[in-house]
């Protein structure tokens, strides 16, 4: 039997344009990565998204360009690193914005300088560590404790400069 009436469609497969940008919330604990990408002439409708077990969110969409004709694209973005819990998708004016919050280890040092010429040591402590602590005053007697050592380790270091 032939095909009569009936035309396949064309489909014109493209890689959207994607910015990444950080965003910085209330506290050091709220860190954000933007993904921006552009799909102008698509709507909300047109694109569908999955998470998989694997740690990959899958974006993809079709949308329709005329006779026959279908625009498409298929999207893999790894989030592992992130909260996958936390991840919040917006679409509007043609761009989908996703918000990747940050997972951290429990406890990070971090330092604003090169050595030895320090300017600031910062501790960071994960939203999960925070949160799980039962008691404040727990955690505050562990930020003393790191303090002091600090303070400690430091004055070590610029005795054997």
């Amino acid at each position: 039997m032939k095909n009569e009436g009936r035309s396949e469609s064309l489909y014109d497969d493209f890689e959207p344009y994607c910015e990444w940008k950080k965003q910085n919330g209330a506290s050091i604990l709220d860190e954000v990565d933007i993904l921006e990408i552009h799909l102008q002439g698509f709507k909300k409708e047109d694109v569908k998204s999955e998470m998989r077990k694997d740690g990959m969110l899958y974006i993809s969409g079709e949308h329709p360009m005329g006779k026959n004709q279908i625009k498409r694209f298929n999207k893999k973005i790894d989030v592992s690193k992130y909260e996958i819990k936390g991840i919040e998708a917006q679409f509007e004016g043609g761009k989908l914005q996703l918000r990747l919050p940050c997972t951290y280890p429990p406890i990070t040092f971090l330092t604003i300088g090169k050595y030895p010429n320090y300017k600031a040591l910062i501790l960071r402590l994960s939203h999960k560590f925070v949160k799980g602590t039962t008691s404040s005053a727990m955690a505050l007697a562990l930020l003393l404790l790191l303090g002091v050592f600090l303070y400690k380790y430091l004055e070590c270091i610029s005795i054997q400069n």
